[in-house]
């Protein structure tokens, strides 16, 4: 019996890490975010709990009691400790002697960004990503973050744009610095505008939350991305049910070595001939549309 911190991506449910899916589909109690993906809940068999409503010290308590007597999955979005308050969970269940692991995520620092075609590394543009919290921007050490080089990437600042960037420029970042605002980044819903720092503000106004904002250079990427005809990944829609022993051998000793946690190996159909689903087990795709599945 232990609970497992999990974080399931930034938004996109193929983003979620094989183990993590793994763990989620063999749990027996899921406490889940409000933003984590319909697909991924969908795949824990047993009972479902939003934490969308309760404090923090009542997760808390749900963890480690459930965590006593069953396989729990504490599903994040994101990184379970970027600012998914992972480190609060995780002490409460140390101090309560409840064993867990925390299983990291793709966080939305640099994969929100990078979807949209903003790199928040590029040489010669910016060396050093800073990532803070904006929702209380009166409490921000904004003389330092105007000062600091690269990239600043603000999460939960959508609301409080207009004074962060006033607060920014107040403080010598000049107000033609490129500025994004990505709302419901890495999914379908995905929408991205850009607009230098004085005006962001006005130009993301309406935009619905989850969004991250992007102050920097790097922004500029993107516009000669698009240009140069990028327009960003297809989203997932379905969620892979097996990986193949073809892709196994593939990959070679280290993939073996690194999936030895999740059990002996099964032998599965050859990965042309497996149908993804969202729901229930991979079926044999029929002979006339192996080849267009096995790329879903």
């Amino acid at each position: 019996m232990s609970v497992a911190l999990v974080g399931a991506g930034p938004g996109d449910p193929g983003l979620i890490t094989v183990k993590g899916l793994e763990r989620v589909r063999a749990c027996d109690v899921l406490v889940y975010d409000r933003l984590v993906a319909a697909e991924l809940v969908d795949e824990a068999p047993g009972l479902r709990i939003e934490r969308d409503g309760l404090s923090q010290e009542v997760v808390n308590e749900l963890l480690v009691s459930h965590g006593r007597e069953s396989d729990v999955v504490r599903l994040k979005g994101g990184d379970p400790f970027l600012f998914g308050r992972g480190g609060e969970e995780a002490l409460a269940l140390a101090d309560a002697g409840v064993p867990f692991e925390v299983i990291p995520g793709v966080s939305s620092l640099a994969s929100v960004p990078g979807s949209a075609g903003i790199p928040v590394t590029h040489r010669g543009l910016a060396s050093a990503v800073t990532a803070f919290a904006a929702h209380d921007v009166e409490a921000l050490d904004v003389a330092a973050l105007a000062r600091v080089p690269g990239t600043l990437v603000a999460f939960m600042g959508l609301a409080g744009l207009e004074r962060l960037a006033e607060r920014l420029i107040d403080h010598g970042r000049p107000a033609a610095t490129p500025a994004a605002v990505i709302s419901a980044g890495t999914t379908e819903r995905e929408r991205v505008v850009t607009a230098p720092l004085a005006t962001i503000a006005y130009a993301a106004a309406g935009l619905p939350t989850p969004a991250l904002v992007v102050v920097g250079e790097v922004v500029a990427v993107r516009d000669a991305l698009q240009r140069a005809g990028h327009r960003g990944a297809p989203r997932s829609r379905e969620i892979p049910r097996a990986v193949s022993m073809t892709a196994a051998a593939t990959a070679g000793s280290r993939f073996r070595r690194s999936s030895r946690s999740f059990g002996p190996a099964t032998p599965t159909a050859p990965i042309a001939s497996v149908r993804r689903s969202k729901i229930g087990a991979a079926t044999p795709a029929s002979p006339s549309n192996a080849s267009s599945r096995s790329t879903a």
